[in-house]
């Protein structure tokens, strides 16, 4: 130090400072950089065995976006309300599945939401209506001793079952009035899966005559051809019957034959040109009695016609001859060669009413419509209504 002046001895413990501090921070950031490593390391070899969950997350989380989109939750983790935001699609039935029947929940879904919407009526063409009795033997049929609970969990005696089969006869005068709902695709899907047997549900076999005074204004509107729609201008029969924009096709449930063994034919009425028209209701009324509490008189017809003591059975009985065997249009043993101007769509601009946008319009109009007419009195939504005969 003696050999150093004051100001020199000052600048050589300034620069000693200084690489002390440095070289004491570097050695800092080795430590925290291998104290990371050990870390690391160590939640590498814990978590090793998950580690096949890395690839699955990205995965994961689109699935709960999607399920979370169709439960009807948004951005903002509220549930949409309305039919608007439900994928819904037109379905047109006959049978138990229409108001006031056994299985009519069947078409409703889940929710409160998901309920099908009744949007009318629709006069379809060459189809004819028979009762399935279910005999014994039938996968369907109900003993007559075998009992159930009711919902009040009493013991009762189930009731048999019935169903109309409605077939295909290449007859245009043969016609029926379905009932027409907008259902979601899941319960879609339960109803085909629940059909009763020789069932199904077609897309484009029956022609439903839009202009006919039976089928709604609702149903025109889901067509696009009705009158607050802008097409259509002319009015329950003022359109050309050779205007492929007259009939549509949608899904409709439909059978592929008529049992053999047991069958009884529906009774309904006659239109002005010879249409010879069936509903339901009312052509199961007349042949088994009322759909009304204790329905005791129903249900013993229904297991009359299951051991054919019932008048009116199938064409198919024993007492027709041969001949008339052979030329019975519904006879199931034939292969039928439908006629193209009687089924399915004519041509690309028919409408078809298969698709989410009709089921959307015809639910709007339905809706707008309720506002302004009695809840209870649906036939203000045009179509058909029970003739006085």
């Amino acid at each position: 130090c003696c050999f150093f002046p004051p100001h020199i001895l000052r600048e050589k413990s300034s620069l000693l400072y200084t690489f002390t501090k440095r070289f004491s921070k570097r050695r800092r950031r080795e430590k925290e950089r291998r104290n990371e490593h050990k870390t690391l390391t160590m939640l590498t070899t814990i978590l090793k065995p998950f580690s096949f969950a890395k690839s699955l997350v990205p995965s994961l989380a689109c699935f709960a976006c999607g399920v979370l989109l169709e439960m009807g939750f948004g951005l903002t983790g509220k549930l949409r309300r309305g039919n608007v935001t439900k994928k819904r699609r037109l379905l047109a039935v006959s049978g138990t599945l229409q108001d006031g029947f056994a299985l009519r929940k069947n078409l409703d879904g889940m929710r409160e939401e998901d309920k099908a919407v009744f949007i009318g009526f629709a006069l379809v063409r060459g189809v004819k209506m028979y009762f399935d009795v279910k005999p014994e033997g039938c996968r369907e049929h109900v003993r007559k001793d075998f009992e159930d609970e009711d919902e009040e969990g009493r013991r009762r005696q189930r009731r048999p079952n019935m169903n109309p089969a409605l077939v295909v006869t290449n007859d245009w005068n043969d016609a029926n009035v379905y009932h027409v709902f907008a259902v979601t695709e899941e319960a879609l899907c339960e109803a085909l899966a629940n059909e009763p047997r020789y069932l199904g549900i077609a897309p484009d076999v029956a022609k439903v005559d839009l202009w006919a005074k039976e089928t709604s204004e609702s149903v025109r509107v889901a067509a696009g051809v009705g009158s607050v729609s802008g097409g259509g201008g002319g009015g329950v029969g003022g359109e050309n019957d050779d205007d492929d924009t007259r009939y549509a096709t949608m899904l409709t449930v439909v059978a592929y034959g008529i049992p053999g063994a047991r069958a009884v034919e529906a009774k309904g009425y006659a239109k002005e040109d010879g249409c010879r028209v069936t509903t339901f209701a009312e052509c199961s009324t007349r042949a088994f009695g009322d759909e009304k509490p204790p329905f005791t008189t129903r249900d013993a017809n229904i297991r009359k016609a299951q051991k054919g003591n019932l008048a009116s059975q199938s064409p198919s009985s024993s007492s027709k001859d041969d001949d008339e065997e052979i030329n019975d249009a519904i006879n199931t043993t034939k292969i039928i060669r439908l006629r193209e101007d009687l089924y399915g769509a004519r041509s690309s601009f028919s409408p078809r009413l298969i698709d989410r946008t009709a089921a959307e319009r015809a639910v709007a109009y339905v809706q707008k419509q309720s506002t302004t007419i009695p809840i209870c009195d649906v036939n203000t939504l045009g179509g058909y209504f029970p003739p006085d005969a």
